[in-house]
């Protein structure tokens, strides 16, 4: 790195690649601290091309070779989950920088080895939870926090999305299959579980129920069907570290909805999503309050306040991917470590085991924490 600018190579840098080309890019062409050098993609004509368009000085298709480039300080990987460990294993070992999207890998083994290893390689490294960025999010962390609703007795969270049930598109097709490690749990139960317990702490202790309603899905546009093995359904009952109460519904296949209650002694916070998909990570988020009355049983009228965080609403995640970025160049140039990185990853994908082993025993689990 020369004066203060970090040289990107994004492995997945396809202007046709709907994520990197509506965050990653849009986001690093803005900010100053970082200049967009290599585009890696499976084909030649089109990693040129982006290239070309985003004015990088070289272009891939081995994740290999754009790793090794001396003209690249941070590897972002924004592929599909498998190729994730074997893009970031090859960064890893010629110590540049990571950023790379939820989930880490296809499962917690190939998570903790690249934890590890970029612990080892004194690199910083940044997993793709950027819901965390979110003001909403962090303006009900704070004031619960501050205890403006008192003790926390229990938590709530509903999370729905349209897809991921019986019918899908070419292109996510992938995900319904469980060896490839990206599917309703690890996406929408990832991103929103990571909400949950960055606000409230970690469970504790859990059990869960997971079912398959569809067990084939219709691609569009096709009229072919594949096979689905991944639940679509998926529930939650737990006790996270404080002693809070907790609740989750995950499902796919249906009507889309984000929701996270939080009840105190004193109040109740809600965070809903406007216009739905259930990706919590998309933003458009909302706050609502109540306080409660001193005697709550015999009040009436007691109503939701909607709490106006910022002046500018995130409508879609590019917002909370800049805060991301900003946040891993001040901890790259001033040697701290306050992104989400690779062993928040590790513990995110270790819930998650929780919750599959619970759903096949039937049995409580407790987390080791």
């Amino acid at each position: 790195m020369t004066d203060q600018l970090i040289k990107v190579g994004i492995i997945g840098g396809s202007l046709n690649n709907q994520w990197a080309s509506k965050t990653h890019i849009p986001v690093l062409k803005e900010n100053p601290f970082y200049q967009i050098t290599a585009i890696g993609t499976s084909k030649a004509e089109t990693a040129k091309e982006s290239a070309r368009v985003l004015h990088a000085s070289h272009s891939f298709t081995d994740y290999k070779k754009l790793a090794k480039s001396k003209d690249v300080d941070l590897v972002v990987v924004s592929v599909k989950v498998p190729f994730h460990y074997k893009a970031s294993i090859a960064a890893i070992e010629k110590n540049k920088h990571i950023y790379c999207e939820w989930p880490l890998g296809i499962n917690t083994m190939q998570a903790v080895k690249l934890a590890r290893l970029a612990g080892q390689a004194n690199i910083h490294h940044a997993i793709g939870l950027q819901a965390r960025q979110s003001p909403e999010v962090n303006y009900i962390k704070e004031a619960i926090k501050q205890g403006e609703i008192g003790r926390i007795i229990s938590c709530t969270m509903q999370v729905a999305t349209q897809g991921k049930g019986g019918v899908t598109d070419e292109a996510n097709s992938y995900i319904l299959k469980k060896e490839n490690g990206a599917n309703l749990l690890t996406i929408n139960g990832g991103h929103s579980l990571d909400v949950l317990c960055y606000i409230l702490g970690d469970f504790r202790e859990l059990s869960a129920v997971m079912n398959t309603h569809y067990t084939e899905t219709l691609i569009q546009g096709t009229g072919v069907t594949i096979p689905k093995d991944t639940a679509d359904q998926i529930l939650i009952q737990g006790t996270l570290i404080d002693d809070i109460s907790a609740s989750v519904h995950i499902q796919g296949g249906v009507y889309p909805a984000f929701q996270l209650e939080i009840r105190g002694e004193k109040g109740v916070f809600r965070l809903t999503q406007n216009h739905s998909s259930g990706h919590v990570q998309f933003g458009d988020l909302k706050v609502e309050k109540v306080k409660y009355p001193t005697y709550l049983l015999s009040a009436k009228g007691v109503y939701f306040e909607e709490i106006n965080v910022s002046s500018v609403k995130d409508t879609n995640p590019k917002g909370y991917v800049e805060k991301a970025y900003n946040m891993l160049a001040k901890d790259i140039f001033e040697n701290r470590g306050q992104i989400p990185n690779f062993n928040d990853a590790v513990k995110l994908h270790q819930l998650l085991d929780a919750v599959r082993t619970s759903a096949e025993t039937g049995e409580k689990v407790v987390l080791d924490r």
